[in-house]
C-alpha cells in the first residue's frame, strides 16, 4: 500500500499499517527493552546512540507501527545501519527475531518511498550478471579493496575449463546434468557467489582446487545470479524471491553429491532466506558451507607444514548464521605447523555489513578499527575468515592501520598445504 505520509520526522499517520511490518506486531511488542542486545551491537557499541540499538529501532518501529512516527528518513537510516550480525537476537531472553522485523521493515519503507539512487543502481547491477561483470572493476574502488588484495577482476571461474592447474579432474561451465566423471569420488556444483565470481576469484580457484585433491569433479553451473541478499537489505523482496526462484530451478536440474558455497552470505541466505522466499511447492537447494563438506572428509590427507600463527574472524553469517564456528577451527588445526591463537571477541562483526559499508562507511570503519585492533593484540601473522565481505573489510582496516597482517579464507591455506604435498 502506497502511503501519502511526508517522509519528515514531523509527519506521522493516524491510521494502522497494512504492510510487511504489520506482520510482526506482536513480536515488536515483546521487546521488553532490557537492553541485553545493546552490549552486544556493533553500530550501538562504536555509536553510543540509543537509536542505532536493537531496542532503539524496535522503539522506533513500534512508534511507526501505532502511527505516531512516520517512517521518516531517518527511521530508514537507523534500518540501513543494522549489519544483520545476529548477535541481537542470540542475546534476547524474549526471542524477537530482529533481523525479521528489520527485514520488514526495509520492504515496508521501500513501498512506501521507493528505492533511492544508491538502492537502484545496486539493485540493477545484481539482477543482471552481465552488468555486474562490466561493472566488477569499480567494486575495489568504492570498497575501498586494494587491487593487489582483490585479485583479478575478471573471474578466473568463467572459462569452461580452469586457466590454472587445479590437479586432478576438470571444472566446468555447464547447464547439462550428466553424469559423474569415471574415477571420480563423487560429483559437486560450487555456487561461487557475487563476491567471489567478480572480486575475488582466488578465492573460487582455493576452493576448486581443494575439492579436486579431494578426488570430486567439480561443476560450476552457467546462467547463475546473486544470491539475493544485497536485495533483500534494500527492501526489494520481489527481486529476492525472482533470483531465488531462479537459482533454485537451475540448481534443481544438476546430479550432485552436494551444492557447495565458500561465501558465508550465500550460504545463510540459501538456508535461512530461501524457504520463505521459495514457493511452498518449489525445490529447495540444499546447499552446504565448504566448511561443513570438508570437516569429515580430509581426515586421511596428508598436509605439508604451513608454520603459520593464525588467528580465526567468525563471520556473523558462518558461526551465529550455520554454527560453523567450530568446523573452521577443525579444518585449520588439521594442518601441521598451525598455531591458533584466539582473538577477544571473535565473534564480533567486523562492520562490512553488505550495502552498509558503501553507504554508512565512517560507522563501518569505526567497527572494523576495534576488531584490527584484537587481531593485531594476538601476534598472528594471519587471519582467517571464512566469508569474502569480511575479508575485503579487515583487509582494508588492517592496511590503514599499516599492519602487516594478511587475511585469507580458510580454504586458501587448505590448498596452500596440500600444493606443498605435491
Amino acid at each position: 500500500m502506497k502511503s501519502s505520509v511526508r517522509r519528515s520526522d514531523r509527519g506521522v499517520r493516524k491510521e494502522k499499517s497494512h504492510g510487511p511490518l504489520e506482520r510482526h506486531r506482536d513480536e515488536i511488542s515483546r521487546c521488553v527493552k532490557c537492553g541485553s542486545c545493546s552490549a552486544v551491537c556493533p553500530p550501538f557499541l562504536h555509536a553510543r546512540a540509543e537509536s542505532y540499538s536493537p531496542r532503539g529501532r524496535m522503539a522506533l518501529l513500534k512508534a511507526v507501527l501505532e502511527g505516531r512516527l512516520a517512517m521518516s528518513d531517518i527511521t530508514i537510516d537507523r534500518l540501513a545501519t543494522c549489519t544483520t550480525c545476529l548477535a541481537c537476537e542470540t542475546s534476547c531472553a524474549s526471542s524477537v527475531p530482529v533481523t525479521d522485523i528489520i527485514q520488514a521493515a526495509k520492504e515496508q519503507a521501500r513501498e512506501e518511498s521507493g528505492t533511492g539512487v544508491v538502492g537502484a543502481v545496486i539493485s540493477s547491477v545484481v539482477k543482471h550478471p552481465a552488468l555486474f561483470r562490466a561493472v566488477a572493476w569499480f567494486a575495489p574502488v568504492a570498497l575501498h579493496y586494494k587491487k593487489e588484495q582483490a585479485g583479478s577482476s575478471t573471474s578466473a571461474l568463467r572459462s569452461r575449463e580452469h586457466s590454472q592447474p587445479l590437479g586432478a579432474g576438470k571444472v566446468q561451465r555447464s547447464r547439462k546434468t550428466g553424469t559423474k566423471r569415471q574415477g571420480a569420488k563423487g560429483r559437486v556444483v560450487f555456487f561461487p557467489g557475487c563476491a567471489v565470481e567478480n572480486f575475488q576469484p582466488e578465492l573460487g580457484r582455493a576452493a576448486l582446487a581443494v575439492l579436486n585433491r579431494l578426488g570430486y569433479e567439480v561443476i560450476v553451473p552457467e546462467g547463475l545470479k546473486c544470491c539475493g541478499r544485497p536485495l533483500l537489505s534494500l527492501g526489494d523482496r520481489k527481486g529476492a524471491q525472482e533470483l531465488a526462484v531462479h537459482n533454485s530451478a537451475l540448481l534443481a536440474g544438476f546430479e550432485a553429491d552436494a551444492i557447495i558455497t565458500a561465501c558465508a552470505s550465500c550460504g545463510l541466505t540459501f538456508k535461512r532466506e530461501y524457504p520463505k522466499l521459495l514457493p511452498p511447492d518449489a525445490k529447495r537447494p540444499v546447499l552446504l558451507d565448504i566448511h561443513e563438506f570438508l570437516v569429515d572428509k580430509i581426515n586421511d590427507i596428508q598436509f605439508t607444514p604451513l608454520n603459520k600463527s593464525i588467528t580465526v574472524h567468525d563471520p556473523c553469517h558462518l558461526g551465529r548464521g550455520q554454527g560453523l564456528s567450530k568446523a573452521v577451527r577443525d579444518l585449520l588445526q588439521r594442518v601441521p605447523g598451525v598455531t591458533l591463537l584466539e582473538m577477544q571477541n571473535a565473534d564480533r562483526c567486523c562492520g562490512f555489513g553488505g550495502v552498509m559499508r558503501l553507504t554508512h562507511r565512517g560507522l563501518s570503519n569505526g567497527i572494523a578499527e576495534e576488531k584490527v585492533k584484537n587481531i593485531i593484540a594476538t601476534g598472528a601473522s594471519t587471519v582467517a575468515t571464512g566469508c569474502p565481505g569480511c575479508r575485503m573489510q579487515i583487509s582494508d582496516a588492517l592496511r590503514r592501520a599499516e599492519s602487516a597482517v594478511t587475511v585469507l579464507h580458510p580454504v586458501q591455506m587448505l590448498e596452500e598445504a596440500l600444493g606443498n604435498a605435491e
